[in-house]
């Protein structure tokens, strides 16, 4: 179990942890449309890309992070 764990502190971990982030967030804001009646083809593109939208945002900000202050060791 210890290795899947370590392998989420890697760069490409992290990478794919962020767009399965994003992918939530999309697939939440597509049930709040169904569950608002407004689930329309469109509406559900517009979460997915939302989703997606979320996910770039995630790993640019770690990008930024990770260039203002490197991870320690200690510190994913």
């Amino acid at each position: 179990m210890k290795e899947p764990v370590a392998w989420l502190g890697t760069p490409v971990g992290r990478f794919i942890r962020d767009l399965v982030e994003g992918a939530i967030a999309g697939a939440i804001a597509a049930v709040v449309a169904l569950q608002l009646d407004v689930a329309t083809p469109q509406v559900i593109l517009l979460a997915a890309v939302t989703g997606a939208i979320a996910a770039i945002i995630a790993v640019a900000r770690r990008a930024i992070v990770n260039a203002v202050s490197p991870a320690t060791p200690g510190r994913p």
